[in-house]
């Protein structure tokens, strides 16, 4: 299948490779339909991009790289829902935005993790609120944390 997007062009998605959202993203509740996309610059960072929607894309992190104290709980719902056999076939990435000041003052959403099961092709946006979670946690809160995210 073909799209056209605004941020990548014209570019090709292979249908087995479609990432399902059971209930879309939140204030995305109608597009369902994703791809994911590699950051060749820096693997901690990736793009969904949207199938039914082709102008809405979003940067993602590894949350993992930011914040070594997350997590995330997957519950029995959940895991059923996403057709979780083992806790290996989840990952979990985090939205990522960036502001009009740049890249240094970028934040993720700790409280809206994004879990996709990579063998099934399925995902769901789930709310995760912790004491220490915060909605626009600062990107370079670790120091570690390079700069490059190819957008």
């Amino acid at each position: 299948m073909i799209i056209e997007t605004a941020r990548f062009g014209e570019i090709e998605i292979e249908e087995n490779n479609i990432i399902e959202f059971c209930s879309g993203l939140i204030a995305f509740e109608d597009l369902t339909r994703f791809a994911l996309f590699d950051i060749s610059e820096n693997a901690n960072f990736k793009w969904l991009q949207s199938i039914d929607k082709p102008q809405v894309a979003f940067l993602l992190v590894d949350p993992f790289t930011i914040k070594q104290d997350y997590y995330v709980d997957l519950s029995d719902e959940l895991a059923e829902k996403l057709e979780v056999l083992i806790p290996e076939d989840v990952i979990v990435y985090t939205t990522v935005t960036v502001p009009k000041s740049g890249f240094k003052d970028a934040t993720t959403n700790l409280v809206g993790p994004i879990l996709i099961n990579w063998r099934k092709k399925k995902a769901k946006q789930i709310i995760c609120e912790r004491e220490n979670n915060l909605i626009k946690y600062p990107l370079l809160a670790n120091k570690y944390m390079k700069l490059s995210y190819g957008g």
